[in-house]
């Protein structure tokens, strides 16, 4: 009985330790190894965004021009479309015309082809051609001025 469990206890140690062995070396394969140069610094600069095929200056160049398309205008008056809509008592008023497309090489006038199919605007002002006095004395329309904001009647309305 005393050579069993001396035998037992011998098995039991040997497990333990191969068992401890086991998880020393598991622990230590998932560590990072220390550089012999200490703590390094690694670059941290930002880059910005250059298309392929371009250099800086011509980006920068690009960049300018797009910005001077939109310079000194209001896009959130009409949004990027320069869409301008209608109300459903003007679209009733012009008659209910352009509903359907049209054929434009069977148009005889292109004030028949649709607004919306030519690209233009529903008041037709698009068909109007400019002349030299039109350029030289523009009148102001209705939609360039902007309406006053209405003054606030109590500090809670916004």
């Amino acid at each position: 009985l005393a050579i069993k469990l001396h035998l037992s206890y011998i098995i039991m140690a040997s497990l333990f330790v191969v068992v401890a062995i086991l998880c020393l070396v598991a622990a230590y394969s998932f560590t990072v190894p220390v550089s012999s140069q200490g703590a390094v610094r690694h670059d941290t600069r930002l880059f910005e965004y250059i298309p392929s095929g371009m250099s800086k200056d011509q980006w920068k160049k690009l960049k300018a021009k797009d910005k001077a398309k939109t310079q000194g205008k209001n896009l959130g008056k009409v949004g990027i479309t320069s869409f301008k809509s209608r109300s459903f008592s003007e679209w009733q008023k012009s008659g209910g015309k352009n509903l359907f497309p049209v054929d434009p090489t069977k148009v005889k006038d292109p004030k028949d082809i649709p607004y919306m199919q030519r690209g233009g605007a529903p008041d037709d002002s698009d068909l109007k051609k400019p002349n030299f006095f039109d350029k030289l004395f523009k009148k102001q329309s209705k939609d360039d001025d902007e309406p006053p904001p209405p003054s606030k009647k109590s500090p809670w309305t916004f």
